[in-house]
């Protein structure tokens, strides 16, 4: 194909439409601002993002997901079958279950805190999920204290959650088998 003056100058129109329509810094990243709103849509109003103290946790939960990590998390995206609701690691790399009562979460490497005090960038540890699962138990007006209030989480080098057996009930609601 031979390039004539008419293509040559449909060519060269058309990168400089390109050029000129791009936005700015489409090809170099913006520097990020602190500040602003962050909006989404919710089923309700929300009291902030704190989840110890939300009565609608379970309606807020999405809305948690973009600030919040967690041991494991629903699998979402194209591959997921509607209507399942399959398990992944989210700070957990992996889990076992020993016994029918006692689930093992081994936290993955390399998962860091934000560089701000009191936390200053170190690693996450079992610890630091003990502490939040304490802190879930004992915070004045959780709503939602009932639903861990029957587990013992014990912090190793991985996470160890024991559930204790309801009298009224007799049983322990079990989470999927591990990975």
């Amino acid at each position: 194909m031979s390039l004539t003056r008419r293509n040559f100058i449909q060519m060269s129109s058309a990168a400089v439409a390109a050029y000129v329509l791009a936005p700015a810094g489409a090809s170099a990243a913006e520097t990020p601002q602190r500040g602003g709103v962050f909006r989404i849509r919710g089923e309700d109003a929300t009291t902030g993002f704190d989840p110890h103290l939300a009565p609608n946790h379970h309606r807020i939960a999405t809305n948690l997901s973009f600030t919040h990590s967690r041991l494991v998390k629903v699998k979402a995206g194209p591959s997921v079958v509607p209507g399942t609701l399959p398990v992944e690691p989210d700070l957990a790399e992996s889990w076992s279950q020993p016994n029918d009562r006692t689930y093992v979460f081994k936290l993955r490497k390399g998962v860091r805190w934000h560089p701000k005090p009191p936390v200053n960038g170190r690693e996450l540890t079992a610890d630091d999920v003990k502490y939040t699962y304490d802190r879930f138990l004992q915070l004045k007006g959780n709503p939602n204290r009932s639903m861990l209030g029957h587990v013992d989480l014990h912090a190793e080098r991985a996470v160890r959650v024991v559930p204790r057996l309801s009298r009224e009930n007799g049983h322990v609601d079990r989470p999927a088998r591990g990975r």
